[in-house]
């Protein structure tokens, strides 16, 4: 039973995913794939490498230049945009190599000029996030600055959605129509970018409308997760991650026995306590003691206890099926039961995003495609 607990992705699943945000897509729009934070805890090497051979996406987005210069060291050759602040020597090295970057600030264009090399970027409009991104008052300054700067290739112009996954949300529009006003702005200077992008996973679930666009950025909903756990949107998506472990131990207790910290749960009768080498220092969340479950030869066992750093518990009862070496799915599919990334946002009242993201970088990933492991990637013990 070495390396347990392990994540399981289906590539499959990640194919089908892309195919149904490509069902909704208009106006020859394209797939501008969101690959940061390591494919939201999906490991961004092997997803890419997958969209770009399998999916015939062309352009990811990353958070930072570090990650970019990953993926192209691992082998990725299509662009990729950096969404995240870069440092000069970022610029510099990612110059003639297919790195684009994103202009959060009208600073950013001095560092840049400075490095004196051709720097391809897209400007992030901040039209209501007041996160990165200028203002569209700045948007008159950006213009002249880049004015005449044959090393400063503005090839984009993008905003991001604030309420996109509320159902009749007034903001989006709002939004939209700041964000064609900033480029009006530009268009009247003769600044027309190649490509223009706003729709995230919730706009393009959300509204058929893409007017303007010629590339919408679907994360979340690649990976199989809505982007409000609470909400229904209308794509059959398949969640691509599965946690999975196995039983180490297990333990004849009494009647009237605590189990794990704190003494939350206690044995009503003879029992049998089944310890499984999964906990919170792997992600899962510790919320879930006496509230989630994780299946066991095909049905749900609720966790007995606190969640503890390295272990979960289960009463697998007087006469127990299970044995030492069953598999445990915290999430995943066993049989015909599931439990879905979104079903443990629920429980932990958060998204998806972060039950994905916080799952531990030391967890070995194995990546299925048609029922056969098509690659490994060994966790990193830090």
């Amino acid at each position: 039973m070495k390396n347990i607990p392990y994540i399981e992705i289906s590539l499959d699943n990640l194919l089908h995913n892309l195919a149904e945000v490509r069902s909704r897509l208009r106006d020859n729009a394209a797939v501008l794939a969101v690959v940061k934070d390591n494919a939201y805890g999906c490991g961004s090497r092997t997803i890419a490498q997958t969209l770009e051979r399998k999916g015939a996406v062309g352009f990811f987005a990353v958070r930072s230049a570090a990650e970019a210069f990953y993926l192209r060291k691992k082998g990725v050759r299509s662009p990729i945009l950096v969404l995240g602040p870069a440092s000069k020597a970022d610029v510099i090295k990612g110059s003639g190599n297919g790195v684009v970057f994103t202009l959060n600030d009208l600073a950013d264009i001095d560092l840049w000029k400075s490095a004196g090399v051709p720097v391809r970027f897209h400007c992030n409009i901040d039209t209501r996030m007041h996160r990165m991104g200028i203002l569209p008052a700045e948007v008159p300054a950006l213009a002249g600055a880049v004015a005449g700067e044959e090393n400063l290739l503005l090839e984009g112009v993008f905003t991001h959605m604030a309420n996109a996954d509320e159902p009749g949300t007034s903001t989006a529009g709002e939004q939209l129509r700041r964000f064609n006003e900033a480029l009006l702005i530009l268009k009247e200077r003769n600044i027309m970018p190649r490509h223009v992008h706003y729709a995230n996973s919730s706009w393009i679930m959300r509204s058929p409308d893409l007017a303007g666009a010629t590339l919408v950025r679907p994360g979340i909903a690649l990976y199989g997760c809505r982007p409000d756990p609470k909400q229904a949107f209308p794509l059959d998506l398949r969640p691509v991650l599965s946690l999975k472990s196995r039983v180490v131990k297990m333990k004849k207790v009494p009647a009237n026995t605590p189990v794990s910290y704190g003494g939350r749960y206690v044995t009503s009768a003879e029992t049998v306590i089944a310890t499984i080498a999964l906990g919170y220092c792997h992600g899962l969340p510790r919320c879930l003691g006496n509230r989630g479950d994780v299946l066991i030869r095909g049905r749900r066992w609720r966790i007995a206890g606190t969640v503890t750093m390295d272990y979960i518990m289960v009463d697998a009862g007087p006469s127990p099926s299970m044995r030492v070496g069953d598999e445990a799915v915290a999430i995943g599919v066993q049989e015909n039961e599931r439990i879905s990334p979104d079903d443990i946002a629920l429980l932990d009242n958060t998204i998806g995003y972060e039950v994905m993201c916080r799952l531990s970088a030391s967890i070995d990933r194995i990546y299925l495609s048609g029922g056969k492991i098509a690659a490994r990637e060994k966790g990193k013990i830090l």
